[in-house]
């Protein structure tokens, strides 16, 4: 069992509650190298191996576990790519068809995908297969329901054009692309997905992404209505994502101010704080939270006596932990 190193700092919140957000540094047997889910179940990757997360009341302990077992990628799937899980209509998800006809390489090399595989419930396959003139920027389709069943949700960039948000999803029985954002407008310019949620408390589903990360750090909301994608709100000083780095979820979603609606945790521009980010009402900054050191791997989202908390390492390998 590792021990739990407790360097509290509290920081102000914006709200009017008596609780503030704290900081802990959480001692691991060498720097910390990767955070990721398994299974539903965080993992974490140190210079000593790989050790699973337990949230125990008001500590966090760590328990040596065996390295995750992924499942076999399919023949033409992107090789760096991951396999996405379905709940209802969508067994499984993956990006294929590898192709190095946009040299952007923001993900750590020139090799995206040209097309989407989506695979049914029943078995059966169907390929979202992309022209010339684009890719699939992404790593792992994300599955969600954001309203009449489950879509994917992708980012696609234009050879000339640059990145927008693709949601795909059923159309006369056939899968294809349902509706985008519009694009950057110029190639090598990039966003990045932070969550999907009911982040205004309307009933409505909103995806929330971040417009080029490393350039500019605006995030919007993007709220999908219709069969439509209409943006609901923007806000600067954000970002998600290193240049190079595969880690693409530096961001998480949970109800950080009690009020029973979904909220985001997102880096600040220079990733060096942790903002708490609230759509209801209006865009409201819950609390923001210095850190040591940038942002740097994906961030791991933990319960722990009914209050939202989150794991996340540093660019210098350290582990902290979030919480009220």
């Amino acid at each position: 069992m590792l021990r739990l190193v407790c360097a509290f700092v509290l920081v102000a919140a914006s709200v009017a509650r008596a609780d503030a957000w704290k900081i802990e540094t959480v001692e691991t047997p060498g720097a910390v190298r990767e955070l990721i889910e398994v299974g539903g179940e965080p993992r974490i990757a140190t210079a000593s191996g790989w050790f699973s997360v337990v949230a125990d009341g008001a500590r966090v302990r760590l328990e040596k576990a065996p390295p995750p077992r992924y499942p076999p990628i399919p023949a033409g799937a992107l090789p760096d790519g991951r396999i996405a899980a379905g709940k209802r209509e969508i067994a499984r998800a993956w990006l294929a068809e590898p192709t190095n006809r946009y040299g952007h390489g923001v993900l750590g090399d020139t090799i995206e995908a040209g097309a989407l595989v989506v695979e049914r419930k029943g078995g059966r396959r169907e390929t979202v297969r992309l022209g010339n003139d684009s890719v699939f920027e992404d790593l792992e389709p994300r599955i969600a329901d954001l309203g009449g069943g489950e879509k994917i949700v992708a980012v696609k960039s234009y050879l000339a054009a640059g990145s927008a948000l693709a949601v795909i999803g059923e159309r006369d029985g056939q899968f294809a692309i349902l509706a985008e954002t519009p694009p950057i407008g110029a190639p090598n310019r990039w966003l990045n997905p932070a969550g999907i949620a009911d982040f205004d408390g309307d009933g409505a589903v909103e995806i929330a992404l971040v417009r080029m990360p490393h350039a500019l750090g605006r995030l919007e909301l993007w709220r999908w209505s219709a069969g439509k994608l209409l943006k609901v709100a923007e806000t600067g000083d954000t970002s998600n994502h290193a240049i190079g780095s595969r880690n693409l979820d530096q961001s998480t979603v949970g109800d950080f101010d009690g009020d029973g609606v979904a909220d985001l945790a997102i880096p600040s521009f220079d990733r060096r704080s942790i903002r708490l980010l609230s759509f209801r009402g209006g865009i409201r900054e819950i609390a923001r939270i210095k850190l040591p050191a940038p942002a740097a791997t994906n961030f791991i989202a933990l319960a722990s006596q009914g209050s939202p908390e989150i794991l996340l390492g540093t660019a210098d390998g350290k582990l902290f932990r979030l919480h009220r």
